[in-house]
């Protein structure tokens, strides 16, 4: 366990990266943490949730990690990090390292700018929605991509598979999104501390309308690729099927023919052979511009 404590003149904030349940009980005695969040917050799986017990908040949030190379559940999509605070103290949780941690620390908590807890959940829960910001964006760039392949390239099933993953990583980050505003509503913010509150409720209106947009162009996407194999598979079963035409009368006259008949039409005949044969193109011509009168070609 990796234990980080920033004492300020109003609060002290105790950073625990990966603790042992042993190491994070001590600190929760030592600083009167409820024991069912605490348990709440060894969950790897703990959606985003929000709760206050003895004056103490409790919310838990997750961030969309970079290298995700699964999307197929919330754990492998994204790291959850667990807080408790009040106006005294912050204690945060988390069982990876979290680069926006540091930066917050460096950027505004030395530099004086971040004089209250609340001023701190604010920059945290800020720098959260920035990592599904990032994803989002990321998911557009794929969507245009694909959205160019399907008229540029024979859609495949790789395309397919794809699209699909991307609508299911949105669609994870969509319900995390919606949980997550429960925490960003919980967060009372003081006169001065209102414009960075304003600024993190637009970033979260920002992100919930992407995210619904780009559920709604992934849709889209798939009903387009399932209407373009369909056109194909029409395509080749028109194809199909005019040849068919062609060949119907003309196997019905070789299969009359192909029979060992003695006595049969036109058999003795000197000029049968050539005249079955041009009554076959005739037939075949009458057909040609059948199809082209009726526009199936």
């Amino acid at each position: 366990m990796s234990v980080k404590t920033l004492q300020q003149p109003s609060y002290q904030w105790i950073d625990l990266l990966n603790p042992e349940k042993e190491e994070l009980q001590t600190i929760a005695n030592q600083c009167n943490l409820n024991y069912y969040n605490l348990a709440d917050s060894l969950e790897p799986n703990h959606l985003p949730k929000f709760e206050t017990e003895n004056d103490i908040n409790f919310f838990i949030v997750r961030m969309v990690h970079k290298n995700a190379k699964k999307e197929s559940n919330i754990e492998n999509l994204s790291n959850k990090i667990a807080i408790f605070y009040n106006d005294k103290i912050i204690v945060s949780i988390h069982r990876v390292k979290m680069d926006f941690l540091s930066a917050i620390e460096e950027k505004y908590i030395n530099s004086g700018k971040a004089a209250t807890t609340t001023s701190v959940i604010i920059k945290i829960l800020y720098s959260v929605l920035q990592t599904y910001n990032d994803s989002i964006i990321a998911t557009i760039n794929k969507l245009d991509f694909f959205e160019n392949r399907l008229f540029t390239k024979h859609p495949s099933s790789l395309v397919l598979q794809n699209i699909y993953s991307l609508k299911r990583k949105t669609n994870l980050c969509t319900k995390m999104l919606i949980l997550t505003e429960e925490v960003i509503k919980s967060v009372k913010p003081s006169k001065q501390e209102k414009a960075s509150y304003q600024d993190l409720k637009d970033l979260y209106v920002k992100l919930t309308t992407l995210h619904e947009q780009v559920i709604e162009d992934l849709n889209n996407l798939l009903n387009l690729y399932i209407s373009l194999s369909s056109q194909k598979t029409n395509e080749i079963m028109k194809t199909l099927t005019i040849f068919s035409i062609f060949f119907m009368p003309l196997t019905f006259i070789a299969g009359i023919y192909g029979m060992n008949f003695k006595y049969m039409p036109e058999l003795g005949q000197k000029w049968g052979y050539p005249i079955i044969m041009l009554s076959m193109l005739l037939i075949t011509l009458l057909i040609y511009f059948w199809l082209k009168k009726k526009k199936w070609l």
